[in-house]
This record gives C-alpha cells, structure tokens and sequence, in this order.
C-alpha cells in the first residue's frame, strides 16, 4: 500500500484529482445513497424532520386561530352584513382542519406505536403536511380578506387576496415544484 493516495495509470503513478470545492452558489448535489443509514434510520430521520416542520406550522395556524376566535366577539365587528359572518366561518373552519391536519401525525404515530411501518408513517405525515399547508394557505387568505373589507371595500379585499393567493401559488407551489424538477433532473445525470 502506497503511503499516499495515488493511483496507476498506464504504469505510471498519478496522483488522484482534488476533491471537488462546491460554492454557496452551486450547492453540492446529495443523495439518499450517500448516507450510511439502514432503511428504518432512514424513515425515523424523515419523521423527524417532518415533525419539525409541522411545529412552525403549527404555530402558525394556532395564531391564526386565535385571530379569528376573537375577531367575532370584538364589538366592532360587522354583524349587519352576513357576508363577513360566512367568509370569517370559513376561515375558521379552513384554520381548525389545518391545525388538525398538523396534529393527526402525532395521533397516528401513537396509535401505531411500536408496530412498525414507519416508513408508511413518513407518507401519511406528509400528505397530512400538505392538506394542513393548502387549508392554511385558504384560512390566510379569508382572514386577509375580512380584515382588508372591513378597512377598505369589498373590491379591494378581492384584489388584495387575488394578488396574495397568486403569491402562495408562486412560492408554495411553483417554486417548489421547480426546486423538485432540478433535483429530479440532476439526480437522473
């Protein structure tokens, strides 16, 4: 054995190529084979990051939920006009699904505590993720609506809620799905 790394190459050695020096800018390209972790390893670290990310966005919609429990009951609140009572409706159902959806994965890891299938668990978890995230997204927008109709006029609440949903579009679903596409496409090179 060599005491440095060097390789052969037509019966000459040849001293092996610096490693690669990935920038900010161009980020270094990771793959699940590049962990030395066992399938079920695997899926616990993937619980676990989905949990987290469930946390900030858990917080999130309670915030939201408190919002709109007590916008009811302030006293300035419009209650001649049953439009605001129906869309503050919806946005509290849209809040207190999404807060549920936040919380099933906890419930469905409880009840299949120790039973295996974790794996099958990181699914769930994430298709809860992704339900409680879109009903955020509309509990978000209803509750921007109400507070802009109230200040302003319904024809501005339109606009301002149409303008943030195509924002939540952009960077909850477009981006994201671009993100994807890249790595997709660099992980098939």
């Amino acid at each position: 054995m060599l005491a440095r790394a060097e390789e052969m190459f037509d019966g000459r050695r040849v001293a092996p190529a610096p490693p690669r020096r990935w920038t900010m800018s161009e980020p270094r390209p990771t793959s699940q084979d590049e962990r030395d972790e066992s399938p079920s390893e695997r899926a616990d670290r993937n619980f676990s990051e989905l949990v987290q990310e469930l946390r900030v966005s858990q917080t999130g919609v309670q915030i939201l939920f408190a919002f709109l429990l007590t916008l009811a009951f302030s006293g300035s609140f419009p209650d001649e006009s049953t439009v605001f009572s129906y869309v503050l409706t919806a946005a509290l159902l849209a809040a207190a699904c999404s807060s549920l959806c936040f919380m099933a994965p906890v419930v469905v890891h409880r009840t299949s505590f120790r039973l295996g299938g974790k794996d099958r668990l990181v699914w769930v978890t994430h298709r809860f993720a992704m339900a409680g995230l879109a009903l955020l997204a509309l509990a978000m927008l209803l509750s921007i609506w109400i507070v802009i109709a109230y200040l302003f006029t319904y024809l501005a609440a339109h606009v301002i809620s149409g303008v943030l949903a195509a924002v939540v579009v952009v960077l909850w679903i477009v981006v994201p799905l671009h993100f994807r596409a890249e790595v997709t496409s660099t992980n098939d090179d």
